[in-house]
């Protein structure tokens, strides 16, 4: 085949290179437009693993739906046209995704999402949520295929099935990079700068200004365009013609690139293509679970996941493009399969080497902390990866991509994604909760070496493939237990564990004390028992300082010992009890002698569903809320601290009812403890700050919200204390009397009139805790004897002592409990 002149080649490479460009903003646009969603249509079901669930399928089933038509329709129209057709979809539908979900959360439409039936429920919010995102995730689907048909139809295009092969598989390489550039920019910076929903409106600019391009493309292509000269029948064709298209269709293969090309058996490609979509999703759980045990779990520490996930995935992507040029696409799969699953054993035990298990605590600055999750996640998930990325060009190449690459690249990515959407579901409900985490990834990992061992055997690489398997064994003997890490430290002993879909849940006792805690995945505690567990001091505060509390919701159960310490209050009738997690429950249950068996008490109805969702869904009214110690810096909890959350609970309660926020001022900077203190103040009219834990290491504080001052009567206060102390349910010596309980009042807190909030759109707490968390800036130790002055100036209007005391004197007794002076 005659070369391209200089011009010809200049003008091809040109082309081609603008084409990756806005390849890659697709990609990128793509990815912000699905962690926007997320969030949104979370904040309607709640931020559950089934919800996050639901909307995860939805985007691949509408993906799937896109790729699987998107490669008939590339073969009917122009593929820019078609590229710059489906983009513009995307971009309008992106702008009406918030609106139709305000609409939705109306009166009219909101119970039609919420049941009493989960099954009902999960179909309900299930085709919500997909005919929801369908629109747009059909027209992303779309563009695939159109540009791989685009790359192996164009007259710049080399007739060769491997240089055509390339392309597409350097296409997809590119597109996903620009993912991980969205995933990059989503989590550092859109999300909390420009906005949750404005996220996903700078997103659909993009996706619309990707079509400008690509139609402008096509303009240069169809007009402007020097004629290059169709080399195999001297005749000149203009770029994207049609009579091209028919011609390229009819060539036959370069006969060197016969053995990447040779046909393969039908149901051997759709079992490749099925596995390396199923196969690395379930992984992906499985590897987002287990950095979950030792890695603080912001969405920063989630984002480095995800975009190392994608890095390797790219790079797997453009070294299947390379490869193939040089050994034939079966030997290359099977050795990618066998070898990747190697490295996923392998994962395993270099997870346990580096990491011991312990919690991770690299670095003293957050910008050092994220560099050693980057490095650990690299070394960990890199290799393993890499090699899984080169599966699925690797099959597109093998099914032929140098005549129909739209049709084969559309048609096998509809199943690879269907593959994918059911792998994560199977791992997130099946596996992880049937045989756990260690044995989930050694049977994924069995599952690729079965499929590269077979092809490596087919293709008579009997020394390759027996070397494999002796290593793949091996590892794998080691990778069910690594290193035997995952017992308990000295001076405990596990009680027992249950495998949930939000990671371990285990009961520890201590063995000198034979107090027991609650943890998750490790290193996250739920409370601890004790004769004088602070967790109870959590409900008796605020019910206390309520005159008659009837009904009572506690968000959050935790061991149960705060939801337990409201049992004994005479004038409690009815408690809800709202837990994310079901197995948390169960766990509480075990607790029983401590939190006066709260789960099954008669006076208790515990729920399991997300607690900013269940007060949406539910209009009953309440006397008290209590929301429970949220680690602030965790992924979506920061949404429990925004503004409309503290809205909604106002609107729950009774006439004169009191919502507490129970707050970790250890696992807060001044910033962030101020945001949620503002975003409070503005919706209550009178906002007052308690102490609940006296500790200048492991400070707790209160933020209680009333509409009116609240009455503190000495007297009724007094005899509330005496019933307590007859029921056996007042010990504890820091509020044992009403003058112990008023000295641990510290003042009122009033919004400042230049204050910014934190708010479903800009959830800043989220974003920044994690921050001062890994750069030391918590209010503890010396920061909080700082912050001390802060709380020293605060009014003292809003509680109406029956005995009024000296405040000076009071912060003066609190400082010298704090600080020893």
């Amino acid at each position: 085949m005659t070369k391209l002149n200089p011009t010809q080649a200049s003008f091809c490479n040109s082309q081609y290179w603008l084409v990756y460009f806005i390849f890659f903003l697709s990609g990128a646009s793509a990815l912000i437009c699905e962690i926007s969603w997320s969030r949104q249509i979370g904040l309607m079901f709640g931020h559950t693993v089934h919800a996050a669930s639901i909307v995860l399928a939805s985007y691949f089933f509408g993906m799937a739906i896109g790729y699987w038509f998107g490669a008939k329709w590339s073969l009917r129209y122009r593929p820019l046209m078609g590229y710059a057709v489906a983009e513009v979809i995307v971009g309008l539908w992106t702008f009406a995704v918030p609106q139709i979900i305000q609409i939705s959360e109306s009166a009219t439409f909101a119970p039609w999402l919420s049941n009493s039936s989960l099954t009902l429920q999960t179909c309900g919010r299930a085709g919500f949520a997909f005919f929801l995102l369908l629109p747009a995730t059909i027209a992303l689907g779309v563009t695939l295929p159109m540009m791989a048909q685009y790359f192996s139809t164009s007259p710049c295009a080399s007739r060769s099935g491997p240089d055509t092969s390339a392309r597409v598989s350097l296409a997809y390489a590119v597109n996903t990079a620009g993912a991980l550039s969205g995933v990059l920019a989503a989590t550092f910076f859109l999300l909390v700068t420009i906005g949750v929903r404005k996220s996903s409106y700078c997103a659909a600019a993009i996706s619309l200004l990707c079509a400008i391009i690509a139609l402008l493309i096509l303009r240069r292509d169809l007009r402007t365009t020097p004629i290059l000269r169709d080399l195999d029948t001297d005749k000149d064709l203009p770029l994207e013609s049609e009579t091209f298209i028919e011609n390229s269709a009819s060539r036959e293969a370069n006969p060197k690139s016969s053995r990447a090309t040779c046909p393969p058996s039908t149901p051997m490609l759709l079992s490749l293509t099925i596995l390396s979509g199923g196969g690395a999703l379930a992984l992906q759980v499985l590897y987002t679970r287990m950095f979950s045990l030792v890695f603080h779990n912001s969405t920063y520490t989630f984002g480095v996941v995800v975009a190392t996930w994608l890095a390797s995935l790219s790079i797997g992507a453009m070294l299947a493009g390379w490869l193939q040029k040089k050994m034939s696409c079966r030997s290359l799969i099977g050795l990618a399969s066998a070898t990747g699953a190697t490295a996923i054993v392998s994962s395993s035990l270099i997870f346990a080497g580096l990491t011991q298990l312990k919690y991770f605590n690299f670095g003293d600055s957050f910008a050092t902390y994220l560099a050693g999750a980057l490095l650990v996640v690299l070394a960990v998930i890199g290799p393993a990866v890499t090699c899984l990325g080169m599966v699925l060009p690797l099959v597109w190449s093998l099914a032929g991509t140098q005549k129909k690459a739209g049709l084969i690249v559309g048609r096998l990515t509809a199943i690879n994604t269907l593959a994918a959407a059911t792998g994560c579901l199977v791992a997130s409900f099946f596996l992880l909760p049937a045989i756990g985490l260690w044995y989930s990834i050694v049977m994924i990992a069995g599952l690729f070496f079965i499929a590269g061992f077979w092809i490596l055997l087919s293709e008579r690489h009997l020394k390759t493939a027996s070397l494999l398997a002796i290593a793949f064994g091996t590892i794998s003997s080691l990778a069910l237990h690594p290193l035997d890490l995952e017992h308990p430290k000295d001076g405990e002993k596990l009680i027992q564990r249950w495998n949930s879909a939000f990671g371990w849940i285990d009961v520890m006792q201590v063995t000198q004390t034979g107090a027991f805690r609650i943890r998750q995945n490790l290193h996250y505690g739920f409370g601890t028992t004790g004769k004088y567990a602070r967790e109870y001091r959590q409900a008796h505060i605020p019910l206390l300082l309520h005159q008659k509390p009837e009904d009572v919701l506690f968000m959050g159960l935790g061991t149960g010992l705060t939801v337990g310490g409201a049992i004994p209050h005479q004038p409690v009738k009815r408690i809800v009890a709202v837990e994310l997690i079901k197995e948390v429950v169960e766990a509480a249950r075990t607790l029983s002698d401590d939190n006066y068996g709260a789960v099954d008490h008669p006076k208790v109805k515990i729920k399991v569903d997300d607690a900013r969702h269940f007060l949406l869904a539910n209009t009953k009214k309440y006397d008290v809320i209590v929301s429970d110690l949220f680690v602030p810096w965790e992924s979506k909890s920061g949404y429990l601290y925004t503004v409309e959350n503290y809205r909604v609970a106002a609107s729950r309660l009774k006439p004169n009812g009191v919502f507490c926020q129970w707050l970790p001022l250890y696992q807060l900077g001044e910033r962030e403890f101020e945001l949620i203190a503002d975003s409070f103040s503005s919706v209550f009219q009178h906002t007052t700050v308690w102490w609940g834990q006296l500790n200048s290491n492991y400070p707790v504080i209160a933020l209680i919200g009333s509409e009116s001052t609240l009455e503190f009567d000495s007297t009724q206060i007094t005899q509330k204390l005496n019933n307590l102390k007859q029921k056996g349910g007042m010990s504890d010596p820091k509020i044992e009397t009403a003058e112990r309980l008023s000295d641990l009042y510290v003042g009122d807190w009033n919004v400042d009139a230049n204050a910014i909030f934190n708010t479903d759109e800009y959830p800043r707490v989220e974003f920044l805790t994690p921050i001062s968390n890994r750069n030391r800036q918590m209010i503890q130790g010396e920061t909080l004897k700082r912050y001390f002055d802060v709380f020293y100036k605060l009014p003292t209007r809003s509680v109406e002592f029956s005995k009024p005391g000296n405040s000076i004197h009071r912060r003066t007794r609190q400082h010298l409990i704090l600080f020893g002076k």
